[in-house]
């Protein structure tokens, strides 16, 4: 992913010590994303322009408006005019226009929300045959892997970022100023490239609202890993769904909130 190209170096002023210091920083840029489906505008997001594709499909498969690649005929992003062009099939067209005609309860990303007081639902997850596990120190050394990615943010402090690991190693990871394009931008990745997800686990920069925990049950992945807290809905959504939660992994702690069984002791 080229993502030098969203980082600008500007002049700033600095306040230390009640002196003022004249000197550079690295900032970064952000854009308008617009989403033409079967020729028509659809969507328009505010993102980092890295990874279009991926966060206009993984957009449209967060929010169920397409359940598999093949209901996307064409995908294509125009870089100059910031543009991504699809061509939804019959199947998936109707979906868009339920969506965009809906009265569902939408989310601070403008997305509908997966509840936990709705009916029951199917959830892949679920499961009892879906045991995939992972270590304590693997939950630990996944956290750090993801931060030691973090190098954009590290420089800029304005980022947020998924990745997409198996227990030993990052094989994904994106990033982008909203935390739900990063989110999306992941499930994106999958949906085009086809990925295998019931044996990955994902790692977040962010807190695990509805809308984040909502999106990780849609791609599949049994464990999602958080430097950060979940919400009590969130939580409870994920344990409905079968989804592991581990949150505040940081040095040599985490807390577990679902489905503690996918998480084992190391043996030394």
């Amino acid at each position: 992913m080229d993502s030098e190209h969203i980082v600008k170096n500007v002049d700033i002023i600095r306040i230390k010590d009640n002196k003022k210091i004249l000197m550079k920083d690295d900032i970064i840029d952000e854009d308008i994303l617009e989403i033409f489906i079967n020729k028509k505008k659809a969507f328009q997001m505010v993102f980092s322009m890295t990874d279009a594709k991926a966060l206009a499909a993984g957009f449209l498969f967060t929010q169920g408006i397409i359940e598999k690649k093949t209901e996307i005929k064409t995908i294509a992003f125009l870089k100059t005019k910031k543009q991504c062009h699809i061509t939804l099939d019959t199947l998936a067209q109707e979906r868009l226009i339920q969506f965009t005609n809906g009265l569902q309860i939408k989310g601070s990303s403008g997305g509908t929300l997966l509840q936990e007081q709705t009916e029951p639902f199917s959830s892949p997850l679920a499961q009892p045959e879906n045991l995939f596990t992972i270590t304590y120190d693997q939950v630990l050394s996944l956290i750090q892997l993801h931060w030691d990615h973090s190098e954009l943010f590290h420089k800029t402090g304005a980022l947020h970022s998924a990745g997409l690991c198996t227990p030993l190693k990052m094989l994904a990871y994106y990033e982008d100023i909203g935390r739900h394009n990063a989110l999306d931008k992941l499930a994106g990745d999958i949906l085009l490239e086809g990925i295998e997800t019931k044996d990955k686990v994902a790692t977040i920069s962010c807190r695990m609202s509805l809308e984040i925990i909502g999106k990780i049950i849609k791609t599949g992945i049994p464990i999602v890993i958080s430097n950060a807290a979940p919400t009590l809905c969130a939580v409870k959504l994920a344990d409905r769904a079968g989804l592991t939660i581990i949150g505040f992994a940081r040095n040599n702690r985490f807390n577990i909130y679902t489905h503690e069984k996918r998480i084992i002791e190391t043996k030394r």
